[in-house]
């Protein structure tokens, strides 16, 4: 999938330096945007894994970001 400039939820995640689950987890709990599906995989574009860590996923922040915050810069 690397070759259509997507990322699988295991590469993003080692990416951000937490697991997959981690990943699902904060999908389901709703707190980060939902993950494309293509052919059953999660996957993103290198701009969402950006967005991710602008939100705070992998640096163990009190509260996560939202995706507006991380995009708009607000702290």
């Amino acid at each position: 999938m690397e070759d259509d400039g997507l990322i699988r939820i295991s590469e993003a995640a080692q990416q951000l330096g937490v697991s997959a689950q981690y990943i699902r987890l904060l999908e389901t709990e709703g707190k980060i945007p939902p993950a494309r599906r293509v052919f059953g995989y999660r996957v993103f574009t290198a701009t969402e894994v950006a967005r991710l860590r602008a939100m705070g996923v992998g640096m163990r922040p009190r509260r996560l970001r939202t995706a507006e915050e991380a995009v708009g810069g607000a702290r």
